[in-house]
């Protein structure tokens, strides 16, 4: 029998690709590592057997590497015996010599492999080659044959026409490695755009509603709105690589709006030189969704049917504009017999053919009909293209502002007046401004600006001006701030004084600054109003109606420079136009700015003199108690009747006075027949354990009025998977009403492990982001409590957000855990001859004695497990509390939530020794819910700890309401049905990743998605994706509200 065939290469392309797999490992102790060295031996010799080479020579110089570690460890050192007992040094060295081999073949195949490949692009590329320079031949050919017919093609503006195709890996490459500009233009419609597009930087979209034939760069401009327009003007012809973004496209021929806005930039952007050429994404927005949903603001949409774009056949894009340059032209004077003149000794070329499709859609109607007019104005396409009109024969000029494409005589000027009368407000350029004189040549129209360049300068030094001025502005609000953190936090009294005298000088400026922006603002806008005719004189200019001199088929050197000068002075213009808008929206974005923080600052100090109000109130209430008491004391008689009679007298007065004093209904006076009313809430409250809730903590807020529980938490590096819990379990409704009531600081246990520290930060949290005041803080005081009773969270490495869920759910449990001092063991289980309730009531008043505390009351449920014998048929009875249900996936598939509850408590058979037989049975394991919590957290196992360590990407599809869990519930249950309220995702893969929260909240019924500090409304429909990793249900029948208690 002939030896093994080695299986294909298909893991990469070199030995260096699979040096580059061979990955880092983790940190773990020696033992474990053994393990984990024996299984992947096991499994390399396996794939080795296989003729796997690629597989095996990866597995091989994994477990060296783990060996390598093992060996460079402490403990190996102190007990070197052991661990070469488990690990043989000799098949180290046999591992060692076989992955040489391994190296040595695999290079050869990668080199075999690689130079048929090139040999096989050579011939491909000497194909190609001659087959475009046939192809090259042919088109010189066809071109020749049609010179005649052919007209003055468009400037290409430094762009191929030819497009080319991105891949999605490739611009994502470009877009991490920022080393090139880029600017994406996104052609999909408007609505779908904002339904959901990229999630990087230097994106806009161009609808495709606008997308139509013989569109321009100019006309694209004017349909967009302020803040795209400028990134449209400012950035297109700048950018290294223009990246054109669909739907589906993968290459050429490329649809009907990407070939438009391919032209409007390549044929119809005169005066703009591009650094870049257009490139089309490869797969189009679909696939870069599927490839990088981190990446996009909602990577679950489906494209819509496209009702706005009718298809268009390819050929029918490809027709002519006259140059926009040439827009003067000389007209010939009318054939007295309705037909075009010919040169002499000339025949007359073939007509020219029309597409009926692309007429002008606001021809006026009357006018085709006129036979006067059509006669007189007709004119051969292919004289006006080829400059054969003569200019001797018509000295009349097109003019400005017409629609319609035709150069009318003397005799039909009184039509043109008609023909504008008629027009519709609809029929004119959006983009265009009202026209201060249409009679005015080029030449005139620039020396006219060219003198009232004066008044144009002056608005722009106050638009600069002014942008000082605001920088100023918020610079000093930023000092201001800054001061007033700093008297906070001071306690000196010297320092104090000198801090609030700043704050004072401060606050001065910004006043001055204040009046001298609103000074130049109505400055700037009568300058502005005096200027309005100049600035519609310049967007004429700029607008595409002003075009250079017809040079004609021999220029002389005068009108050469006459057009070169225009052109510069066209350029200023353009620029100085440019700067002046950006000015105008930077202005207007500081201005916005500093009123946004003008607001918030006042807004803190009326909330600071509202706090200092009621301090002051509550002193002097205490000090007329005390003065009371203190009379009392000094005047007291002996008697106990007498001193009882005064005691009562106190009690009522005071309760009189703090009633007066800080009820709300201050203003009303207290009549003497009324009796006084007394506030029981307002009695001594009990003395609870308040650890360290009065301390001062570092939450590091930015303050900002926001909704109840829509406070962002920092990232502070790495703790994004803290922040993804946090914000899940503060939308839970019973525990943030537990911890907001202030009930949690009756139940502090001071004798547990953590002293009650990890309740009482966790609680401080939850109130801070209830409060409503800032837009996001910092947790470090949690995180660094947590960092105390578990080093890995102390650091600023990436962890699970499962482990760290359990760990401080068990930390809060234990912090308020009503069962002091020692606990009682766990009895071992022996439910013979009882019934299962009779049972589960022992395992639960068992518990009970254990553990009492909120979490435990929310979050913790009890499962039956049952094992049968499959010959005595024996029933072995064990109960089992859980507070999280981790289920894995049954497939790597898409799948349900409902197949992973099938899956997770299906029957299964296992050999099991039997109480009964005494022997080793084949059995039947069962096991269900007996009693379900009122919240509801199922972890789906995504990670997988297998040989290479994997991640599952997988789609769980999963209902928002009414989770039904009837069928695996095996007793009557008051709660069955759940609905969701929180999902912890994580996006990437086991090396590492991004935690973010969604939860809806319980007062609006929202959803919002919480990113770190950023925190935006969600819909429904993107709530579901395929970085679910922990869903929160709370049951159906709970209702608990937390609004009423804010």
């Amino acid at each position: 029998m002939g030896e093994k065939v080695p299986c294909k290469l298909y893991m990469a392309k070199s030995i260096n690709d699979l040096n580059d797999r061979v990955k880092d490992i983790p940190n773990a102790p020696p033992k474990l590592l053994v393990k984990s060295a024996q299984k992947i031996l096991s499994e390399a010799q396996l794939a080795d057997r296989s003729r796997d080479e690629e597989k095996a020579y990866i597995l091989f110089m994994r477990y060296f590497s783990i060996v390598k570690v093992i060996q460079n460890h402490q403990d190996y050192k102190n007990s070197k015996k052991y661990y070469d007992g488990l690990l043989d040094p000799k098949m180290t060295f046999m591992v060692i010599d076989r992955a040489e081999e391994l190296q040595k073949n695999l290079k050869r195949r990668y080199e075999s492999k690689s130079s048929a490949l090139i040999q096989k692009k050579q011939e491909e590329e000497k194909k190609a080659a001659e087959k475009n320079q046939q192809a090259e031949k042919e088109k010189q050919a066809k071109k020749i044959t049609e010179t005649s017919k052919t007209p003055a093609s468009p400037t290409s503006n430094g762009l191929l026409v030819e497009e080319g195709c991105i891949s999605c890996k490739k611009l994502y490459s470009l877009i991490k490695e920022r080393c090139s500009s880029y600017l994406i233009l996104d052609a999909r419609p408007r609505d779908d755009f904002l339904e959901s597009q990229m999630k990087v930087s230097n994106v806009m979209n161009i609808p495709e509603e606008i997308l139509k034939p013989g569109l321009t760069a100019g006309r694209i401009g004017s349909e967009l709105d302020d803040s795209a327009r400028n990134v449209w003007v400012t950035l297109r012809h700048k950018v290294d690589f223009l990246i054109l973004v669909d739907w589906v496209t993968e290459q050429p021929p490329l649809p009907a709006p990407l070939r438009c806005l391919i032209d409007a930039m390549v044929k119809w952007d005169p005066g703009k030189e591009y650094k870049s050429q257009p490139w089309v994404l490869q797969g189009g927005y679909d696939m870069w969704r599927l490839m990088y949903p981190m990446h996009t603001t909602n990577p679950t949409v489906e494209r819509r049917a496209s009702t706005t774009t009718p298809k268009i056949d390819q050929d029918s894009l490809n027709f002519e504009y006259p140059d926009l340059d040439n827009a003067f032209l000389l007209t010939p004077s009318p054939s007295p017999h309705g037909k075009p003149q010919t040169a002499p000794g000339k025949t007359p070329g073939p007509a020219p053919s029309v597409i009926r499709e692309l007429k002008p859609s606001n021809l006026d109607k009357e006018m085709m009909m006129d036979g006067k007019n059509n006669n007189d104005a007709y004119i051969s396409n292919n004289q006006v293209f080829n400059n054969l009109a003569k200019p001797e024969d018509s000295p009349v000029k097109a003019a400005i502002g017409s629609n319609v494409n035709t150069w009318e005589t003397k005799d039909s000027n009184k039509s043109l007046d008609v023909q504008r009368s008629r027009q519709t407000p609809s029929d004119k350029f959006d983009s265009l401004p009202s026209i201060p004189s249409r009679a005015l040549k080029p030449k005139d129209l620039l020396e006219s600006l060219r003198r009232k360049q004066e008044e144009l300068e002056e608005e722009q030094v106050l638009l600069e001006e002014s942008v000082k001025v605001e920088q100023d502005t918020l610079k000093k609000i930023e000092e201001m701030e800054e001061t007033a953190t700093a008297l906070e936090r001071t306690q000196d009294e010297e320092s104090r004084k000198l801090l609030k005298q700043t704050e004072d000088r401060l606050q001065e400026e910004i006043k001055k600054l204040q009046i001298k922006s609103t000074e130049m603002e109505s400055q700037y806008n009568k300058v502005h109003k005096q200027n309005e005719e100049l600035w519609k004189m310049v967007n004429l200019a700029l607008s595409g109606q002003l075009g250079n001199l017809n040079l004609g088929p021999s220029p002389k050197p005068e009108q050469i420079t006459e057009a070169l000068r225009q052109q510069q002075e066209q350029e200023q213009l353009r620029k100085q136009e440019d700067k002046r808008k950006a000015l105008k929206e930077q202005i207007e974005r500081m201005r916005k700015e500093r009123k946004d923080k003008e607001k918030l600052r006042e807004q803190l100090e009326n909330e600071k003199k509202a706090r200092e109000k009621a301090e002051m109130e509550r002193r002097q209430a205490e000090e007329r108690k005390a003065r009371i008491e203190s009379d009392m004391r000094s005047h007291r008689p002996k008697g106990n009747c007498y001193t009882l009679f005064l005691f009562l007298f106190c009690v009522v007065f005071i309760a009189v006075d703090v009633e007066v004093n800080l009820g709300d209904d201050d203003d009303k006076p207290l009549t003497g027949s009324n009796m006084p009313s007394f506030d029981r809430g307002l009695k001594p409250l009990n003395n609870r354990r308040n650890i360290n809730a009065a301390r001062q903590r570092n939450f590091e807020p930015k303050y900002g009025s926001v909704g109840l529980a829509r406070t962002g938490l920092k990232n502070l590096g790495n703790t994004c998977y803290m922040n993804s819990i946090v914000q899940c379990l503060n939308n839970t409704t019973p525990l943030v009403k537990y911890f907001i009531e202030g009930t949690y600081s009756d139940d502090i246990n001071s004798t547990s492990k953590f002293r009650g520290e990890v309740a009482e930060e966790f609680g401080a949290v939850i109130r801070a982001l209830w409060c409503g005041q800032y837009r996001s803080i910092a947790m470090w005081d949690l995180k660094n409590t947590v960092g105390r009773y578990h080093k890995p969270f102390q650091g600023y490495d990436q962890h699970d957000s499962h482990e760290f869920l359990i760990k401080l759910m068990d930390w809060v449990h234990e912090d308020l855990n009503k069962i002091t001092g020692k606990k009682p063991p766990m009895k071992e289980q022996n439910h013979d001859n009882l019934p299962d309730y009779v049972a589960a009531d022992k395992v639960m008043e068992e518990i009970r004695r254990r553990d009492q505390s909120i979490v435990q009351t929310l979050f913790h449920g009890l499962h039956r497990s049952t094992i049968e014998c499959s010959v005595c048929r024996h029933r072995s009875l064990t109960f089992e509390p859980f507070s999280i249900i981790s289920l894995s996936f049954p497939s790597h598939g898409r799948c349900s939530l409902k197949d992973m509850f099938h899956h997770y408590y299906k029957e299964t058979n296992l050999e099991y020794k039997c109480c009964k037989c005494k022997k080793m049975r084949n059995c039947l394991r069962k096991l269900d819910i007996w009693k379900l919590p009122p919240i509801l957290i199922l972890h789906l196992n995504r990670f997988e700890h297998d040989v290479l360590m994997k991640k599952t990407q997988s789609y769980v599809d999963f209902p928002l309401e009414n989770l039904d869990l009837t069928k695996y519930v095996a007793a009557t249950n008051r709660y069955t049905s759940f609905d969701l309220y929180g999902v912890s995702n994580h996006y990437g893969t086991m090396d590492g990743g991004h935690y973010t929260g969604f939860c809806k909240s319980s007062i609006t019924k929202t959803w919002y998605k919480f990113d770190d500090h950023e925190v935006y409304e969600l819909s429904r429909e993107s709530v579901r994706s395929s970085a679910a990793y922990i869903l929160f249900y709370e049951a159906s029948n709970m209702s608990i509200k937390v609004n009423s208690l804010i």
